[in-house]
């Protein structure tokens, strides 16, 4: 379904692009856009959930292999009326342009002279159909608003193009004008900031001045550890409570998710709310408590226990040290042959494992996955200390590792936590017991996750003194404070961008993240690291 709405968000018309001839031209088109790297990001989907082979796979190849079935399917959820949040737009534009198709235009009472679209920036192929359509159906005047330096959803499909060339997509003539006053940020916040989003080429030119003439504090901090980040953001808290400064305006900000995850266990665990929409909080991970399970089962390795109860532990161990649980049948024989041996600690049950000969997730010939298996939970049981063992985790279970259609259901699989997670547990050594505790100790403390395009007001916001999010979240708000983690090259910007479209992105996202600022911005530094290139494109130094 994620592959179906994602087509549909990139502008395919299963009644307009229902030839291969169609298919090419919409391809070729999103590929002049500067779209081409999120149709190799279907092609990459189609590789993962094995439907073809190669990610070098080319758009014939994609036709053959799943838009056949799209435009199929495309159809199918319409006779049977099932809709999801895309379809919403994707069913009006079908609707417009069927009626702009046959001459259907709509006047009077029915119609309306002038269509006013704010946010430009962010729209998607399917949206700027929608949009056409509206205005072709009405005959209408057009005016759109927004900044293509703040441009950030390009994840989601959306190009900057559009507001950069808005007379190619309409075929009508445009005027621009610019507000050039920031009503938000500081005079050196954005002095500083347009220094550097002038890096980018692909952009209007803009001569932007602040209304507020006041300086922000502007800090670089470089730390040694992650403990040293979690404390100063605390000091940094108390601080600002101390002089009167409302709490609920602090926000941490990260690139992805899995930085704001130490910080989540570290304000928990000192019985501190804080503020995170829902998506961001891994305590609502289901796989987040399956980890904190096998390390439970660690540290239990040795004792001697029930054969039952040895049994559920491998079983569950099986179903993650490889990308797919175990199915019933395979269970039920895999348990079967188990129960014969008796295993009665962890070590006998992994033996136990080891001689099994049965199916296993494939034919399992003369035993080589379940050997596999065994000697991947030996690696993680060998770790000596609970940094080792979540590193050891990430490494030998395909089952935590990254996945993108698992993360339709749990946040884990888009950004797992295990890098983050496993420095934060350096203070713990081998003390398992402790670091569980803290674990479950922080999923009991209340935290916060509103709505979160809502305001926290009145008396809410003395309970929730700090805001934690990505950089895509933090769009259109303000803090007095905000706290920028990690501020390193291969995270701003993120290690996979590689072309100069997606460099420029990259640079934007960063852009809106530290204009977020009306007091004072902190950006964290790890020592060692090489430093963001975006710190020197501000005019400053680590």
């Amino acid at each position: 379904m994620d592959m179906i709405d994602s087509l549909k968000s990139l502008g395919f018309d299963h009644v307009r692009h229902a030839t291969k001839e169609e298919f090419f031209n919409h391809w070729s088109a999103l590929d002049t856009q500067g779209l081409a790297w999120r149709l190799q990001e279907q092609i990459d989907k189609l590789v993962m959930f094995d439907v073809i082979s190669d990610t070098a796979a080319n758009p014939d190849e994609f036709y053959d292999a799943f838009y056949c079935f799209w435009l199929e399917a495309s159809a199918r959820l319409i006779d049977e009326a099932t809709f999801t949040l895309e379809d919403q737009k994707y069913f009006a534009f079908q609707d417009e342009q069927s009626a702009v198709d046959k001459g259907s235009y709509l006047s009077g009472a029915a119609a309306y002279g002038h269509v006013l679209v704010d946010e430009f920036q962010d729209i998607n192929p399917l949206d700027l159909a929608l949009v056409r359509a509206i205005v072709n159906r009405r005959r209408a005047t057009l005016t759109i608003a927004g900044d293509d330096d703040q441009a950030i959803f390009e994840w989601r499909g959306a190009t900057p193009e559009y507001i950069l060339q808005p007379a190619d997509y309409f075929g009508m003539r445009f005027v621009t004008h610019s507000l050039a006053t920031n009503y938000r940020s500081p005079a050196n916040i954005v002095e500083r900031s347009q220094m550097l989003i002038k890096h980018n080429v692909r952009r209007v030119p803009k001569q932007i001045s602040a209304y507020d003439s006041n300086s922000a504090r502007i800090d670089i901090l470089v730390l040694d550890s992650i403990a040293d980040a979690l404390n100063h953001v605390h000091e940094l808290l108390g601080s600002s409570i101390s002089v009167g400064t409302s709490p609920s305006r602090l926000a941490l900000i990260g690139r992805i998710r899995s930085q704001i995850i130490p910080f989540q266990v570290f304000f928990a665990s000192k019985d501190i709310p804080f503020c995170a929409a829902e998506d961001l909080q891994l305590f609502m991970s289901a796989t987040f408590e399956r980890l904190i399970r096998l390390l439970v089962v660690k540290e239990d390795a040795d004792r001697r226990r029930s054969t039952s109860s040895v049994l559920n532990d491998i079983i569950f161990f099986c179903d993650f040290v490889k990308r797919y649980p175990l199915n019933k049948k395979t269970k039920l024989a895999l348990r079967t042959f188990m129960q014969t041996c008796r295993p009665r600690t962890i070590i006998d049950g992994i033996n136990a494992l080891a001689s099994y000969r049965g199916e296993l997730k494939g034919k399992n010939e003369d035993g080589k996955t379940s050997l596999e298996m065994a000697v991947a939970i030996l690696k993680y049981l060998a770790a000596e200390t609970v940094t080792d063992a979540l590193l050891s985790l990430s490494k030998e279970f395909e089952g935590f590792q990254f996945d993108l259609g698992k993360g339709e259901e749990d946040v884990f699989y888009v950004d797992p936590p295990f890098f983050h997670l496993a420095e934060y547990a350096r203070q713990y050594e081998d003390d398992f017991a402790s670091f569980v505790d803290d674990i479950e100790a922080a999923k009991d403390t209340l935290v916060h996750t509103p709505p979160f395009d809502d305001d926290v007001g009145g008396a809410d916001l003395s309970k929730h003194p700090i805001h934690l999010m990505t950089a895509l979240r933090a769009k259109g708000k303000e803090f007095d404070n905000v706290v920028l983690l990690d501020v390193q090259d291969q995270i701003w910007p993120n290690r996979n961008a590689k072309t100069p479209a997606q460099l420029e992105a990259e640079r934007r996202v960063f852009y809106v993240a530290f204009t977020r600022a009306k007091e004072q911005v902190t950006m964290l530094l790890r020592s060692g690291k090489v430093p963001s290139p975006y710190i020197e494109e501000l005019g400053l130094s680590p």
